[in-house]
């Protein structure tokens, strides 16, 4: 089919030919060679995802599939052509068609693919691919998210219809390219008109007349103008639009660093389009500058930062220590007190006497208590501080290092800190259990000393016989 269209359109040069939207026509007085070629189309569309309509100058019906085309010779006559398109894409058949596409791809924001007739080498940029069109040729996937933030915010149009392009991304091409072929010619001219208006403040226009402003010192209303670029002109207008457009963040402050540079090298009334060319280069070098000064100072900034991160995290640290060792200590002044009241309970002469052993086992009860309270309490402070802290952890994470991601701040703080806790916690639990041993021994004692164990012992002892 594609290959009969082409030849059809070969044979039409005769006739005015147009494509609007999907819809090709051509008008004129065809030759009857020209009559068959479109015969073959109308017989080719009767299978395919087209239609093809024959009118002559009363509006009347020509079927020319079965009409007699020695009639037809010479008569005024309208070829109209319906292309269907899937979703996603458009096809496209002749370089007035392309040019409308081009025209609207504002509108068009979910065409990822436009296919064109006789097209030898697709052009890709990156927003929207322009391939050949071939025969099998249908699907297309939905069109990707912008990656980069619409130009239409900082080239604002003030008054009249001529605007930045909504999406940078279908005027810059993936990687370079230096081509003359027709398709290419016609896709950079669009892309020029579409870069120079993103790189502007403000666009307008005055009795009739499109102008733009620089915004800088001082600020400059220049006229638009138009004007043709050659492929090294083209080559820095997209270097340009990459730089401010798709190279990381703060394209805002980027665009505004151009703009001024912009405005600083323009020194006559000479029109954008025009001097442009001969001024972009050296205001971009000098805003590449002025951006990278910002970003050392920025470096500075965030290293500092970092630094004081670091030094908040080693207090962390060493406040994590400390409460281990504290407790630790603790719980080691606990079990000397354990240690000391047994020692003297069995040291002394007064042991051997049978009043003193209930006094002895208070005193017992009394060290397990005080054990058993004194660990409580540490562990509770203990734990009250560490819940401060993460909350606190929290807040200065939120409002000092926001620009941190989850990932890094984890990698430099949360593992950190979670390591030493997880070393505290390990130590709670062995504290705790050492502290319920000796305050059970402690008790047990107590219990010894009154007699309850021997008791208990006579009492199993009967109930066993």
């Amino acid at each position: 089919m594609l290959s009969i269209l082409a030849a059809a359109l070969d044979a039409s040069t005769g006739l005015t030919v147009d494509e609007i939207n999907g819809t090709l026509t051509a008008v004129g007085r065809p030759t009857h060679a020209v009559l068959v070629a479109w015969r073959e189309v109308a017989v080719a569309c009767a299978s395919d995802r087209c239609r093809l309509t024959c009118r002559d100058e009363l509006d009347d019906v020509h079927d020319l599939s079965t009409a007699d085309l020695d009639e037809l010779d010479g008569t005024e006559l309208r070829f109209t052509l319906e292309i269907a398109c899937p979703e996603n894409a458009v096809h496209v058949a002749t370089p007035n068609g392309l040019r409308r596409i081009l025209a609207m791809l504002d509108n068009l924001s979910s065409v990822s693919v436009v296919r064109m007739l006789g097209l030898t080498e697709a052009i890709r940029t990156l927003g929207v691919v322009i391939e050949p069109w071939e025969d099998g040729a249908w699907e297309a996937p939905p069109r990707a998210a912008g990656r980069s933030p619409s130009p239409r915010r900082f080239a604002r149009t003030i008054v009249g219809s001529a605007r930045a392009p909504s999406d940078i991304g279908s005027y810059l091409l993936e990687g370079e390219a230096n081509r003359a072929d027709r398709a290419f010619v016609v896709w950079r001219g669009f892309a020029t008109n579409a870069v120079r208006r993103s790189l502007v403040n403000e666009i307008y226009e005055a009795d009739g007349i499109v102008r733009v402003v620089l915004s800088g010192t001082p600020t400059r209303r220049l006229e638009l103008g138009e004007a043709d670029v050659d492929a090294a002109s083209f080559a820095v207008l997209q270097k340009a639009a990459r730089w401010v457009y798709v190279e990381g963040p703060d394209a805002e402050l980027r665009h505004t660093l151009l703009t001024n540079e912009l405005a600083r090298e323009w020194r006559d009334g000479e029109p954008f389009a025009l001097g442009l060319s001969c001024k972009l280069p050296v205001a971009l070098e000098s805003a590449g500058l002025a951006y990278r000064a910002y970003v050392q100072q920025g470096s500075k900034d965030t290293i500092k930062s970092l630094s004081d991160l670091r030094k908040t995290l080693a207090e962390e640290m060493g406040k994590v220590t400390q409460q281990t060792r504290d407790l630790t200590s603790g719980l080691w002044r606990d079990v000397a007190v354990a240690i000391v009241t047994i020692a003297f309970r069995y040291s002394m002469d007064a042991a051997k006497v049978v009043t003193a052993k209930p006094v002895y086992a208070v005193i017992f009860v009394l060290a397990a208590a005080h054990i058993v309270i004194s660990q409580w309490v540490t562990v509770r402070s203990n734990r009250a501080f560490l819940k401060v802290a993460a909350d606190s952890r929290t807040l200065w994470r939120q409002k000092g290092y926001a620009y941190l991601s989850d990932d890094e701040f984890g990698v430099l703080a949360e593992t950190p800190l979670s390591q030493a806790r997880a070393i505290y916690n390990r130590v709670e639990a062995t504290t705790n259990w050492v502290a319920g041993i000796v305050a059970v021994g402690l008790v047990a004692s107590a219990g010894w000393e009154i007699g309850v164990w021997q008791a208990l012992y006579r009492r199993l002892m009967e109930l066993s016989c």
